[in-house]
């Protein structure tokens, strides 16, 4: 349920974006989801359809850009993508320790006219 309270502060933000560059229509919001954020795409692009309707952005298209959880080597500090059961570094071997990527959630950019 944590999806819909985040589409009302997506439509909440982009009204106000929209606004302030004096235009009365939404038509697209992107966002960005890490795959580790605890929201689903699909959830927050469902609630939205339903919390934008009576709004400027009733019937504006969702995308979402997906971002891989990455873990970060505490020796090399490369970020890489865990294999599934290893947690090893593919520079140096060193066992890798959990980064912030992965874990967004944000608006990159909203359309509108």
């Amino acid at each position: 349920m944590h999806e819909y309270h985040e589409a009302i502060h997506i439509i909440e933000h982009a009204v106000d974006e929209a606004k302030a560059q004096g235009k009365n229509k939404v038509t697209r919001i992107n966002l960005v989801i890490g795959e580790s954020s605890g929201y689903s795409g699909d959830s927050i692009a469902m609630h939205f359809e339903d919390a934008a309707k009576g709004t400027i952005c009733e019937g504006a298209e969702i995308h979402v850009r997906p971002v891989k959880t990455m873990l970060r080597c505490p020796n090399c500090h490369e970020l890489f993508v865990r294999k599934p059961f290893h947690f090893e570094c593919p520079h140096c071997g060193t066992e890798g320790v959990p980064s912030e990527v992965g874990k967004e959630m944000s608006i990159e950019s909203i359309e509108a006219e």
